[in-house]
């Protein structure tokens, strides 16, 4: 459903196709075999044809003057009453009534449905109206047609409560036209999307869906819900602060399945959604938890071969330069031996901040282990540069580290490796790099060793 655009304009134009004063005078519709009647702007009858009044069992004069919704199924006035709006101020192009009319046997063969409403000569039949507009292009006032007069069923009440439930209902409840004005909302609707149906201001399909989702909605939900008539699954909405907002939503159609139409193929829809924020934060907080550190808030081992796979994809698709760095504490563990845990948890959490201020941000810093982190640099071609880096973390860890009213030494053995056209697959480079910090351990600690050929490991 896409907006109309012209909305505004219809009522200083006629729409194309719409009828004109001109071309509804009295003397073309009396010779109709249809019924047909001509209301003002303020829906008072001013012409019935020879066809309407028989139906209505009454003369023009005791007709002409009346009220519209006067001859409207009295359970059907309050949406008629709505419908009969939204036409005379161009929300839509026709709407459909259910009317009461009494006329000849002969003119109505089947005249009293087999589960009848009221006495013979009294049965509900369904007149479709229309706008007109005058010279001005304005609308002028409605066109009602009765095409088909056989008995029309109104419209089934809604059980008592129904209502009142789906106004105050937590989730949201919208009807969407076809031309994509949002015509009812419930009161959650309102409130936290700021659906407005008034005439003043009127809320349309663009207006609630995020952009994103309102292309995908008209490239797939709309062709989905025009075929099979309904669609489900999540998109975003926009709240009343312009914010997106995460919906479970159904989408239903209020027409057969397969009715389409060219400009508007899933006609008037129905909208139900929840709001699931709290779910969407939920499952963040699920991956935050399973791909980082708990304690550090670092990529864990599995993010890290995650990206690391990635990483050794692009260097042999595109030969982008990848580089990893095991990096193993020295003395940690008296650390942690002589002052408790907590005071190594802290030490581990302060390396991780340093770490961090030397490499890049685009480079992945993680925490493989206990006391064991790895850094995965891509786009670096420059040993040099890499070797830089390795340096600077090298100095950057062993600075002392306060923790309260101690002041704890550490260090760092850096393995570096490189991938190359005999190293692009994730575990042999891993195995590299990890041999290469255990050169650097054995060498002395407190430095890097940078392996780029596994026969050198």
């Amino acid at each position: 459903m896409e907006r109309d655009d012209g909305r505004g304009a219809a009522l200083g134009a006629p729409r194309r196709g719409a009828p004109s004063r001109e071309g509804w005078r009295p003397g073309v519709f009396d010779l109709m075999p249809i019924g047909v009647g001509l209301w003002s702007p303020e829906g008072f009858l001013e012409h019935a044809n020879p066809v309407l009044c028989d139906l209505l069992g009454a003369t023009p004069p005791e007709l002409v003057g009346g009220e519209l919704l006067d001859l409207v199924d009295p359970g059907e006035r309050v949406s008629a009453a709505a419908a009969v709006t939204d036409v005379l101020d161009g929300h839509r192009n026709a709407a459909s009534v259910v009317i009461r009319v009494a006329g000849p046997d002969a003119l109505v063969p089947r005249a009293v449905s087999s589960t009848g409403s009221g006495p013979r000569g009294q049965w509900p039949v369904t007149m479709h109206l229309t706008g007109y507009y005058g010279a001005d292009g304005r609308v002028a006032g409605l066109v009602g047609q009765v095409f088909d007069f056989e008995a029309a069923e109104p419209s089934t009440p809604l059980p008592k409560g129904l209502v009142q439930v789906l106004e105050e209902g937590s989730d949201f409840l919208l009807v969407v036209e076809a031309d994509g004005t949002v015509s009812y909302g419930n009161r959650s609707a309102r409130g936290a999307l700021g659906v407005d149906t008034s005439v003043a201001r009127t809320t349309t399909l663009v207006d609630v869906l995020d952009g994103d989702s309102l292309e995908f909605f008209r490239e797939v939900v709309e062709p989905a819900v025009a075929a099979d008539g309904a669609w489900q699954g999540e998109l975003f909405f926009r709240d009343r602060d312009d914010q997106a907002l995460p919906v479970s939503a159904r989408f239903v159609s209020h027409q057969p399945v397969g009715t389409t139409r060219e400009a508007h193929p899933a006609g008037a829809i129905s909208i139900f959604a929840r709001d699931i924020t709290d779910l969407k934060n939920a499952e963040r907080r699920l991956r935050q938890l399973a791909t980082h550190d708990y304690l550090t808030g670092l990529p864990n081992r599995l993010l890290l071969y995650d990206r690391l796979e990635l990483a050794l994809n692009r260097y042999v698709r595109y030969g982008t330069p990848v580089a990893l760095m095991f990096c193993d504490l020295d003395g940690f563990k008296p650390v942690n031996d002589r002052h408790g845990h907590a005071v190594g948890d802290a030490v581990l959490m302060e390396v991780a901040d340093r770490i961090h201020s030397v490499v890049r941000d685009t480079d992945t810093a993680a925490r493989v282990g206990g006391d064991e982190f790895a850094v995965l640099v891509e786009g670096v071609d420059d040993m040099d540069q890499l070797t830089a880096v390795a340096q600077r973390l090298v100095s950057r860890v062993a600075e002392p580290v306060p923790v309260g009213p101690v002041t704890t030494e550490i260090g760092v053995s850096i393995g570096l490796a490189v991938a190359s056209a005999s190293c692009h697959e994730v575990d042999t480079l891993v195995a590299l790099a990890d041999s290469a910090m255990y050169r650097a351990k054995a060498a002395g600690r407190g430095r890097y060793v940078v392996v780029t050929d596994p026969e050198d490991a």
